[in-house]
C-alpha cells in the first residue's frame, strides 16, 4: 500500500466533456469583480440559488462551482451571518501588536524586521493590515493565513475520506492526524533546536489496507530549508523519505492532496505569489458559527452537532452530485482571491488559486491546474470559528473538504470528526510524541 501515490497516466487524461480552458478560467476571474454587487442584491437571504437563478451568483464563485448551480449539480440556501465573525481576543490582540515588525523579502520568505531573519516564535498574524498595492501583498495574505490555522498550539482528530463519483459513495479511508506547533503558540514556547514550524503525523486507521500507514512531515522556519516528509510503509516495516514535491500528490489514494489538507498547507516561499483581486465572494458556512470552543480537563474540544453536514449520498431526496454539502448554506465574505505559481518543477501543480476571506484569513475555495495549465481539481471548504465561551481563544476549524477532479467527474470529501472522539486543541502534545520510536509505537 502506497501511502502518497502519483497521479496516474489515465487521471491526468482529459474529457472534453469537463474539461474547463484557463483561458476561460482567467476570462471569467477578471470578471469576478466587477458585477460583485449587482449579483449580490437579487441574492436575499433564504433564497435558493440553483439552476434557475445560478446567473445570479455569477463574480461571486469560482467559474467551476458556479457551473455546477448552473447545470443543476449543486444547490444551496443563502443566508446571512447573525452577527460580525471574529477571531478570540488573545489572537486579535497579538495581531494588532505585530503591525510593523515583520516583512517580506524579494524571495518570499517572513523576514522579522528587527533581527533581519525569520521568526523564531510568533503569534497572530504577521500582517494585519495588507495593502492590495504592495507587490508583496498575496505572499502577506498567505502568511497571515498560515498563522491563522496555528491558534491551538496543538490539534488531534479523526477524520474519513470519502470516495464518491457523481451518485453515489463509493470508498473510505479514516486517518487521524496530529499538528504540533512549534513556531506559533500562545502558551508557553517548547525546545525547538532544530527550528521547526510545525509537525504533522497522519495515521491509517481504516480499512485493513491503510492500517498501520503513516505519514510524517515537519515544515522549517528557516525559509531556504525544504519540508521533511517521510512515510512508514508496512510492507517494507520502515521510514521512507520522501521528496518535498509529493506533497501535491495523492493522500491514501484519494483526490485530495497533502498540500490540499487547509485548502493550503504547503510552505509560502516555495511559490510565487500575486494578488488577483479583492472582491466578496458567496462561501458555504454551516450553523451555528461561531461554534464553541469548550474547555475540558485537558486543553479545549470542539463540539459539533452530529446532523451538522448532510451530503448529497446520505440524502435520499437530493437529485444533484452526491459530494455536495446539501445543507451547507452560502454567506457573503469579502475575500482577497491570489494566485500561486510552484516554483518547483516537479510539483504536481503548475498553479493554484485561492479565495481568503479578507478578514479571518482563512481559505474557502481553490483552483488546482495541472502541468498543461488546465484546471485539475476544483476545492471547497467551510471553516468555522470556534472561541471559547468567554471569548478569549480561538482556532479555525474545517466542516469539510471538497476536492472535485474535473478531468475524471469524481470527487475525495474529508469528513472531520469521530463519534466519540472529539476534535481536541491545545492538550499539551509535545516533541517525544512525533519522535520515530513514538510514530512506530502507536
Amino acid at each position: 500500500m502506497r501511502v502518497i501515490v502519483a497521479a496516474s497516466a489515465d487521471v491526468r487524461l482529459r474529457s472534453s466533456s469537463t474539461r474547463l480552458n484557463s483561458t476561460v478560467f482567467a476570462s471569467t476571474l477578471l470578471a469576478v469583480v466587477v458585477g460583485t454587487s449587482v449579483a449580490w442584491a437579487e441574492l436575499l437571504p433564504n433564497a435558493v440559488l440553483d439552476q434557475g437563478n445560478w446567473q445570479q451568483a455569477k463574480g461571486l464563485l469560482p467559474p467551476a462551482v458556479l457551473h455546477g448551480f448552473e447545470d443543476g449539480s449543486y444547490k444551496s440556501q443563502i443566508a446571512e451571518l447573525p452577527g460580525p465573525l471574529r477571531w478570540g481576543t488573545a489572537f486579535t490582540s497579538a495581531s494588532l501588536g505585530n503591525a510593523g515588525k515583520f516583512s517580506v523579502d524579494d524571495a518570499g520568505s517572513l523576514i522579522e524586521n528587527a533581527t533581519k531573519s525569520y521568526p523564531i516564535l510568533l503569534y497572530g498574524t504577521p500582517f494585519p493590515q495588507v495593502d492590495p498595492a504592495d507587490k508583496q501583498a498575496a505572499a502577506k495574505v498567505m502568511y497571515n493565513f498560515s498563522y491563522a490555522m496555528m491558534q491551538g498550539d496543538d490539534g488531534e482528530r479523526f477524520s474519513t475520506l470519502h470516495w464518491v463519483s457523481p451518485s453515489a459513495l463509493e470508498d473510505q479511508v479514516e486517518f487521524q492526524g496530529r499538528l504540533l506547533f512549534l513556531g506559533a503558540r500562545s502558551s508557553r514556547p517548547l525546545p525547538n533546536a532544530a527550528g521547526i514550524l510545525r509537525k504533522e503525523i497522519i495515521y491509517g486507521v481504516d480499512p485493513e489496507a491503510v492500517r498501520g500507514t503513516v505519514i510524517v512531515e515537519e515544515v522549517y522556519l528557516d525559509p531556504s530549508r525544504w519540508n521533511s516528509l517521510s512515510a512508514y510503509i508496512p510492507e517494507l516495516k520502515r521510514m521512507r523519505p520522501l521528496p518535498a514535491s509529493d506533497g501535491s500528490e495523492s493522500l491514501f489514494g484519494s483526490d485530495l492532496a497533502h498540500d490540499d489538507l487547509y485548502l493550503f498547507s504547503g510552505k509560502v516561499p516555495y511559490f510565487s505569489w500575486r494578488l488577483l483581486g479583492v472582491q466578496d465572494a458567496l462561501i458555504l458556512t454551516t450553523f451555528p458559527n461561531p461554534k464553541v470552543l469548550r474547555r475540558s480537563t485537558k486543553g479545549y474540544v470542539l463540539d459539533t452537532p452530529s446532523d451538522l453536514l448532510m451530503m448529497g449520498w446520505q440524502n435520499k431526496e437530493w437529485k444533484g452530485k452526491a459530494w455536495w454539502p446539501t445543507n451547507c448554506r452560502l454567506v457573503k465574505r469579502p475575500v482577497w482571491v491570489v494566485e500561486a505559481t510552484s516554483k518547483d518543477l516537479k510539483y504536481g501543480y503548475l498553479r493554484q488559486v485561492l479565495w481568503i476571506d479578507k478578514e479571518l484569513y482563512v481559505a474557502y475555495y481553490k483552483e488546482a491546474y495541472d502541468r498543461s495549465n488546465q484546471l485539475w481539481r476544483m476545492l471547497a471548504s467551510s471553516v468555522s470559528v470556534a472561541r471559547t465561551p468567554e471569548g478569549e481563544l480561538s482556532v479555525g476549524q474545517p466542516d469539510f473538504i471538497l476536492s472535485v477532479d474535473e478531468h475524471q467527474n469524481r470527487a475525495t470529501v474529508e469528513l472531520p470528526g469521530r463519534a466519540g472522539q472529539p476534535i481536541t486543541f491545545g492538550t499539551g502534545l509535545t516533541n517525544e510524541q512525533f519522535t520515530p520510536g513514538n510514530v512506530l509505537r502507536k
